[in-house]
């Protein structure tokens, strides 16, 4: 009768811990569930960064720049021709709100001749056409880190300005020499209207924030910020346990 008593005994603690462990194997399931969704949709879309152009295609959704600490412009200047804006913002250059051109460095100057306009950052000089199409992009200059460029008063010969020295660049020979003192007509740049910032501000993007680096911090767990690696160390103990919980139900449910 005792012998009986005590398999009754060990049967029931058996089923009890059995219950235990798949009340708590399946909310760990859950958990776990998420984060292997989130690191395998990820690991997939990583894997195919380079065919699909991820690599390279910088990101121009707001919310996430901003959960990166990046924020659009609350003001884009630059200068008025006919019924169109030259817009300046960082490396970009956008005739009202198209993209036209970019630089590798922010752009810092415009400048409006009779026919052409002139765009310029510290390592190139850009010319366009009225109408943004660009006829000439010049990377071969005589010093490198241009400061600034404006153009000689009276006419359309623009004056590149560096640290001690100015030189004269002929738009349509492209001749560059060197000047002294001269006169300069600067371009001063203004505010756009309202309906172009925000339509800029919707496309506003960081050159360097990629869709594939947003996808490999993700994945990494960065993106949460310094909560990040607890989430992903709490994912891989929640599968550690989940694999131990259900050998040891499967072990107790074959035991007889």
């Amino acid at each position: 009768m005792g012998i009986v008593s005590s398999r009754a005994d060990f049967l029931m603690k058996r089923a009890t811990l059995i219950r235990t462990l798949w009340h708590w194997h399946r909310r760990l399931g859950l958990v776990a569930c998420v984060i292997l969704l989130l690191l395998s949709i990820t690991g997939i879309l990583l894997n195919h960064s380079s065919q699909l152009g991820w690599d390279r295609s910088p990101i121009s959704t707001q919310w996430i720049l901003r959960s990166y600490g990046f924020q659009a412009p609350s003001e884009y200047h630059g200068i008025k021709l006919d019924r169109s804006y030259w817009v300046i913002s960082d490396n970009q250059l956008f005739l009202d709100e198209s993209p036209i051109a970019s630089c590798n460095t922010p752009l810092h100057s415009l400048v409006a001749m009779s026919d052409l306009v002139a765009a310029a950052c510290r390592e190139q000089v850009m010319l366009f056409t009225m109408e943004g199409d660009l006829l000439e992009s010049i990377s071969v200059l005589p010093e490198p880190n241009l400061q600034s460029m404006a153009k000689l008063a009276g006419s359309d010969v623009l004056l590149l300005q560096y640290p001690g020295q100015h030189y004269s660049l002929d738009p349509n020979s492209l001749e560059v020499n060197p000047v002294a003192e001269v006169a300069v007509e600067f371009t001063s740049l203004v505010p756009v209207p309202q309906p172009i910032t925000e339509a800029l501000q919707q496309q506003f993007r960081v050159h360097d924030l990629t869709w594939e680096r947003f996808f490999l911090d993700v994945h990494a767990g960065r993106w949460f910020g310094g909560w990040g690696w607890v989430l992903m160390d709490l994912g891989a103990l929640f599968l550690l346990l989940l694999a131990i919980s259900g050998v040891v139900m499967y072990t107790l449910r074959r035991t007889r």
